[in-house]
C-alpha cells in the first residue's frame, strides 16, 4: 500500500520534471497523510493540457453524499482497478500523477514497526500512477484520487508485499491521455518500478505522527538507532 509521502521539491523543479505549471506558493510537505490535499496532475479533456492543482487523498465516488457512510479509499489495487465498479470508470477516463519526493512504509519487526523512506537513486522525482473523481460536497468541490498500487519488486520486498505504481517519464503522457478510454491501452504500465532505480533507509518514529512536517523526518538513521 501507499499511506504516507513527501513532496518538498519546489515548483520549478516539479514543473521541470513534468512540464506543468505549479502554484509557486505550494507547501512543502514531508509528511502527506491520507485525508489531506495532495498536488495532483492531469491532462484536460478538450486540449489535453498539463494541469496541476489540489486533489483530496481518499477517493470519494459521485454517489457518496454528505451524511452517507461510505469507503472512501487511498489505493486502487493495479490488479483489480480496471475491473473495480468503484475505480473502472476513473481507470478509463480520469487518470492522473501525483509527484512525490519519496513514500515511507513501515516493516513488521518482533520489537515493533520501524518506518522506512523509498526514493529515487538519481535527482528525479517519482510519478505515482493515480485515479481521480470529480469534486463533490465531500471534498469542497475538489477531486479526490487513490494512488494505484502493486506487487513489491525486490528492493521493497523486505519491508512490504505492496508499493505505488511509478510511471517511467517516458509513459507520463500514455497514462495522462483522456483519448486513452480504454484499459487495455495503459494496464502494461502497472507494473512494479526498477528497483535499480530506488534507495530506501530507515527514518525516525515521528514520521508516525502526522502533524510532524519537517526535513528530518527524511534523513537517514544511524544504523544504531534504528530498530
Amino acid at each position: 500500500m501507499c499511506g504516507r509521502y513527501s513532496l518538498s521539491s519546489t515548483p520549478a523543479r516539479i514543473n521541470s520534471q513534468f512540464s506543468v505549471p505549479v502554484d509557486p506558493g505550494l507547501v512543502p510537505g514531508y509528511n502527506i497523510p491520507p485525508g489531506t490535499n495532495v498536488l495532483m496532475i492531469r491532462c484536460s479533456g478538450e486540449s489535453g493540457e498539463r494541469l496541476s492543482g489540489p486533489a483530496h487523498w481518499g477517493f470519494t465516488p459521485g454517489w457518496l453524499k454528505p451524511g452517507k457512510s461510505g469507503v472512501r479509499p487511498i489505493n486502487a489495487r493495479a490488479e483489480s482497478v480496471a475491473s473495480k465498479p468503484m475505480f473502472r470508470r476513473a481507470f478509463e477516463r480520469r487518470r492522473c500523477i501525483l509527484p512525490a519526493d519519496g513514500f515511507y512504509e513501515w516493516k513488521a519487526l518482533p520489537q515493533g514497526k520501524q518506518p522506512w523512506f523509498i526514493k529515487p537513486s538519481d535527482d528525479r522525482l517519482f510519478g505515482f500512477a493515480a485515479i481521480y473523481e470529480t469534486g463533490n460536497e465531500l471534498t469542497g468541490n475538489r477531486p479526490s484520487c487513490a494512488i494505484v498500487t502493486t506487487e513489491a519488486n525486490t528492493l521493497m520486498q523486505s519491508i512490504h508485499n505492496r508499493m505505488p505504481v511509478i510511471l517511467d517519464p517516458g509513459d507520463y503522457a500514455r497514462w495522462l491521455d483522456p483519448s486513452e478510454t480504454h484499459a487495455d491501452a495503459v494496464v502494461d504500465l502497472l507494473r512494479p518500478f526498477d528497483p535499480g532505480r530506488m534507495m530506501a533507509y530507515p527514518v525516525s518514529t515521528r514520521v508516525n505522527t502526522p502533524k510532524n512536517n519537517d526535513e528530518e523526518l527524511i534523513s537517514p538513521l544511524r544504523s544504531d538507532q534504528a530498530q
